[in-house]
């Protein structure tokens, strides 16, 4: 019995240091978390007055080359490049996308290359409620010109706005050659004949009639501030990072897209006129005759 005690004592020894070698619980240091990925920018390629603010993307500006080289859709506005060009170039670069900002593609149809056109009837007719509404309080005697080349649907849809903010104002329409010299000759004769807004379309035939309606103090708008690009740019830019890509159509865009509106104004123009013509643009995108 005194052996099995002494048997008994050894083993709860022999435990014990092993315990003491191997303990039972053991504590280790926390991992260091892996810091976050930032995500790489989308680029876009950028030729021209184009923008975008679309979160996540970042635009590379540059000619066709160096704006394609690793960006695979290229933004390339309409008045800077002629479609022939583009559509050569797309066609040699069959992985980029492109999209032709303010501009149609029909008659060069690509397979990369979509049109984002804007309803220049629709900015003409809202351009025309403003003339209106800066005419309006000179009653019948009110009259407005427009200037440069013969464009009978957009002065059409001049005319319309016009007369429905303004409906007793004579419209001159006050044709010339797109040369900015003829157009400001154009439009000072259109201010000689009792004109207290002058229109124009655009480039430097717009150019140079708003700069004769400044000389003589007078209002002038151009159909481009009532045109919208951006947010046709950023429509054909969110598809892309949804991993969509368009090509061989065109795609329009309107008042209820909200790319007519008024983006900026003669300071000539009184506030209040311009609160009002904002609001007409709000009743366009509503589908509101204004």
């Amino acid at each position: 019995m005194r052996r099995n005690l002494s048997f008994l004592l050894l083993a709860l020894m022999l435990a014990g240091c092993g315990a003491a070698r191997h303990p039972a619980a053991t504590t280790t240091a926390p991992k260091k978390p892996k810091p976050a990925r930032v995500p790489a920018k989308f680029l876009v390629g950028a030729v021209g007055p184009v923008s975008v603010d679309v979160q996540g993307v970042s635009l590379v500006r540059g000619t066709l080359a160096q704006a394609s080289a690793s960006a695979p859709l290229v933004l390339v506005a309409a008045q800077s490049t002629p479609l022939a060009q583009l559509a050569v170039f797309a066609r040699a670069h069959p992985h980029t996308h492109f999209a032709y900002v303010g501009g149609t593609t029909a008659g060069n149809r690509v397979r990369n290359v979509v049109g984002l056109v804007l309803r220049d009837d629709q900015a003409s007719e809202l351009a025309g409620v403003v003339a209106g509404l800066v005419a309006a309080p000179n009653g019948a005697q009110a009259r407005v010109a427009w200037v440069g080349p013969e464009e009978r649907k957009l002065v059409g849809a001049f005319a319309r706005g016009l007369h429905s903010a303004a409906p007793h104002a004579v419209l001159l329409r006050q044709w010339s050659r797109k040369l900015p010299s003829r157009c400001k000759e154009a439009a000072l004769t259109a201010i000689g004949r009792g004109a207290v807004v002058v229109m124009a379309h655009a480039d430097g035939c717009a150019d140079a009639a708003v700069a004769a309606g400044h000389d003589q103090n007078v209002p002038a708008l151009r159909l481009d501030q009532f045109e919208l690009p951006e947010v046709a740019s950023e429509f054909i830019v969110r598809d892309a990072l949804g991993g969509v890509y368009r090509g061989n159509e065109d795609i329009v865009f309107g008042a209820a897209s909200g790319a007519i509106g008024v983006r900026t104004l003669d300071p000539r123009i009184p506030l209040a006129t311009a609160v009002r013509a904002r609001a007409a643009a709000q009743q366009l995108a509503n589908g509101i005759s204004p």
